[in-house]
């Protein structure tokens, strides 16, 4: 006498009853928006260099780096900060969001 050992393989696809409601929320990556944030102080720090070039007698190099030690982490912070705005707004907007369709009354 041999036992059929195999069980039956689960159904692929929706397994409840009915649809499921699902919500999708777009958060975003913290560590891009800081990234871009410390970039853009760079870039903001080359141009301010640029512009200084001559008021210290400090080299052009120089004064690049020391601006973007001060710089820097204002920008990454700024960053921050719009990640964080942005997140709020992403979840306050998925509260607001509505079925698409109303749920139909039992019997």
């Amino acid at each position: 006498m041999s036992e059929n050992t195999e069980q039956p393989e689960p159904q692929r696809g929706i397994t409840a009853e009915g649809p499921v409601e699902v919500r999708h929320r777009r958060a975003p990556r913290y560590g891009r928006f800081i990234a871009f944030g410390l970039l853009l102080a760079g870039v903001v720090t080359f141009v301010v260099a640029i512009l200084t070039r001559g008021w210290s007698a400090l080299a052009l190099s120089d004064s690049f780096w020391l601006l973007l030690l001060s710089l820097g982490p204002l920008g990454m912070l700024l960053g921050a900060l719009v990640a964080f705005i942005s997140d709020r707004r992403s979840i306050a907007r998925m509260e607001r969001q509505r079925p698409a369709a109303p749920e139909a009354p039992e019997a």
